[in-house]
C-alpha cells in the first residue's frame, strides 16, 4: 500500500485521495442530482440534468478511459522497412498496477513488429517491488529496448534508476540511456533523461550509419539537440497529449519547452514522434485521449 522505494509524501497522499476519492465523488453529484430532480420547477431541473451530464463525464474519464488499451497504426514514410511499437509512460504505482501491464504485453504480443520500444516513465511512487510490478515484460516476445522517464529518475518521485535498470535487465529488456545497440534491421540509440540532465547524444556519436538510426527518449524536447540528418527518426512520450484532452484547453497540461503533443513532428532538427501513452500522473483521469500502443510503419 505504501511507498516501497522512499516516504509517503504529501503529493503521494493527496494522489491516493484522488484515487479513492473519486467514486464517492461521482456518487455525490448523482444523488444531488436526484434531489433536485425530486424538487418541483424547471430551473432545479434543468441544473440537475447538467450534474449528471458533468457526472457521465467524470464517471467515463475516471473509471472507463484509463482501463481502455487502443492500438494506432501511422505509416510514417521515411523509406525503411520497419516496424516498431512505441510506448510510455505506464507509471506503475499509485494508479495503474501489473495487471493494466499484463493487458499491454498480451496485446504487444499480438503485433508483428520488429521490436517494442519503451520511452520512459515506468513508475509513479510504486508500492510493490519493481521486479514484481514489471514481471509481465519478461513475457514479451519481441526484442524490446528502453529508456528511463523523469519519475524513473526522482524527478518527481523516489530515486530509483538503479534498481529501475536492474529489473528491466532480469525481465529481458534492454536498457539503452546513453549507449547504443544492433536491432537488426536498424540501430536503435538511447538517450537519458531530459529533466535530469543525462540526455547528452553520446550513443549517436558513436553508433555505426550503415544502418537507419532511431533514437529512443522520454522527453521530445531532447530531439531539438540532434543534428539533422543524425538520425531517421527519433521516438519519445512524456506529454501525455494532455491527458485531460479537452479541446483548446489541453495544451497547457503538456510540460514541454517546445509545442509538442502527439504524432510526428517535423519542425525538430530529425522527425520526431511522440506518443499519448498508457498511464496517468497527477489527476487519475484521461478524456478524449485513451491508453495507446503505437505501430509505427517507416515504409
Amino acid at each position: 500500500m505504501f511507498p516501497v522505494y522512499g516516504p509517503a509524501t504529501v503529493t503521494w497522499f493527496l494522489m491516493l485521495l484522488l484515487y479513492w476519492g473519486s467514486l464517492p465523488f461521482a456518487l455525490a453529484l448523482l444523488w444531488w442530482a436526484r434531489r433536485r430532480w425530486q424538487r418541483p420547477g424547471a430551473w432545479r431541473r434543468t441544473k440537475a440534468l447538467v450534474v449528471v451530464v458533468l457526472a457521465g463525464l467524470f464517471i467515463d474519464a475516471r473509471f472507463i478511459e484509463p482501463q481502455l488499451l487502443t492500438v494506432r497504426e501511422t505509416r510514417l514514410g521515411l523509406g525503411a522497412p520497419i516496424k516498431v511499437a512505441l510506448i510510455a509512460d505506464y507509471h506503475l504505482g499509485v494508479y495503474k498496477g501489473r495487471g493494466y501491464l499484463e493487458r499491454v504485453v498480451d496485446r504487444l504480443n499480438q503485433l508483428d513488429v520488429d521490436a517494442v520500444l519503451i520511452a520512459g516513465d515506468h513508475t509513479n511512487s510504486p508500492d510493490r517491488p519493481l521486479d514484481e510490478l514489471l514481471a509481465p515484460l519478461a513475457r514479451l516476445r519481441h526484442p524490446t529496448y528502453s529508456v528511463p522517464g523523469n519519475h524513473d529518475e526522482s524527478m518527481p518521485g523516489p530515486p530509483l534508476a538503479k534498481q529501475l535498470r536492474d529489473a528491466l535487465i532480469r525481465h529481458g529488456v534492454q536498457p539503452v540511456e546513453g549507449r547504443y545497440l544492433d536491432a537488426g534491421r536498424f540501430i536503435v540509440v538511447g538517450l537519458g533523461d531530459w529533466t535530469a540532465h543525462k540526455d547528452q547524444p553520446i550513443g549517436l556519436r558513436q553508433a555505426p550509419a550503415d544502418k537507419p538510426r532511431l533514437v529512443l527518449m522520454h522527453n521530445p524536447d531532447s530531439a531539438m539537440q540532434l543534428r539533422p540528418g543524425s538520425a531517421l527518426l527519433a521516438l519519445a512520450g512524456h506529454t501525455h497529449c494532455g491527458q485531460v484532452r479537452i479541446p483548446g484547453l489541453y495544451r497547457p497540461m503538456i510540460s514541454t519547452i517546445h509545442p509538442f503533443d502527439r504524432g510526428l513532428h517535423t519542425f525538430a532538427p530529425v522527425p520526431t514522434f511522440v506518443t499519448c501513452g498508457l498511464g496517468e500522473v497527477k489527476l487519475p483521469l484521461r478524456f478524449l485521449n485513451p491508453p495507446v500502443i503505437d505501430v509505427l510503419d517507416l515504409r
